[in-house]
């Protein structure tokens, strides 16, 4: 076979790949295909989506960073009980008059910043709308010279839902300081008295700019020396907002114990004393007496 032949046989094939492409392009035209949907009740033993909220945690406090974070999931199913996918996420929250949309028609991860929402407290739902398809048949009708295609499906909807309820707070928790005032202590131990309007979850003090130490409540501080002292009380609360006292100042001036060991000595001393000159005189007198 020569050249020219060769060529004229690609030719021929090429225009007959470009005819059959343009009847099959024609034949999809000329055959629509239409689903139908017909929706029923989720079948027995189907799931609805999984929704996992990470952030906030359930009744915790916050200040403002606060995250909306939380995971979709379709539950791992086969045949008719399985989810073909999510049509729809949204969320309803306490600080809104209506819902708001976070996604359609995907699942995954999800995170959403609430630092704008006002303080108090909050809940909020996450709802997750799933959808499962099951096909039924398909039925061909010719229409105007068409032949059309209906694909026919039972069709479920299932919605899960999760809620989680939180507190924002903005305000730092007032301290009120009973003791030790700016005065004069005749005792080496003062008591550091004090409240709170709330619950905290820190509690510190510094002594005379010393480190801090921490302290569960109301304390003492034992064995001051005789001097000025300063002291300042810092305290945070359940959402981590903290606030310092203003810095105390006190003097202590606690008399000096008695001597009671030399004391105890020197009496010690003073009747062995007392004994040996009574044993001396009780023997002169007894040698006098004697004939």
């Amino acid at each position: 076979m020569d050249n020219k032949a060769i060529a004229v046989t690609f030719a021929f094939m090429f225009l007959v790949a470009m005819i059959s492409a343009v009847a099959e392009t024609r034949k999809a035209q000329a055959n629509p295909i239409i689903n139908i949907y017909r929706d029923i009740s989720p079948p027995e033993g189907a799931q609805p989506p999984i929704i996992t909220i990470l952030t906030p945690q359930n009744n915790s406090f916050y200040s403002k960073n606060v995250t909306l974070a939380f995971d979709v999931t379709a539950p791992r199913m086969s045949g008719d009980q399985a989810l073909d996918g999510i049509t729809k996420i949204y969320f309803e929250a306490s600080w809104e008059t209506e819902e708001t949309i976070v996604a359609e028609n995907r699942l995954g991860s999800f995170s959403l910043d609430l630092s704008n929402v006002r303080g108090g407290n909050h809940s909020v739902t996450v709802y997750a709308v799933g959808v499962g398809y099951i096909e039924t048949g398909t039925e061909y009708r010719e229409e105007n010279d068409v032949i059309v295609s209906y694909n026919h499906y039972d069709r479920f909807h299932m919605t899960s839902y999760s809620t989680v309820s939180f507190i924002k707070d903005l305000v730092p928790p007032m301290v009120s300081v009973l003791s030790p005032q700016n005065t004069t202590y005749t005792a080496p131990d003062v008591k550091l008295d004090f409240t709170v309007n709330e619950g905290v979850s820190q509690i510190l003090y510094s002594l005379d700019n010393k480190e801090n130490q921490t302290i569960s409540g109301n304390a003492t501080l034992a064995g001051l020396l005789n001097g000025e002292h300063s002291m300042t009380l810092y305290v945070a609360d359940l959402a981590g907002n903290a606030v310092s006292s203003k810095t105390l100042f006190f003097n202590v001036n606690s008399p000096k114990p008695f001597p009671t060991v030399p004391v105890a000595i020197g009496i010690a001393i003073s009747s062995i004393a007392l004994c040996a000159g009574l044993l001396v005189y009780l023997k002169k007198r007894h040698r006098s007496k004697s004939p």
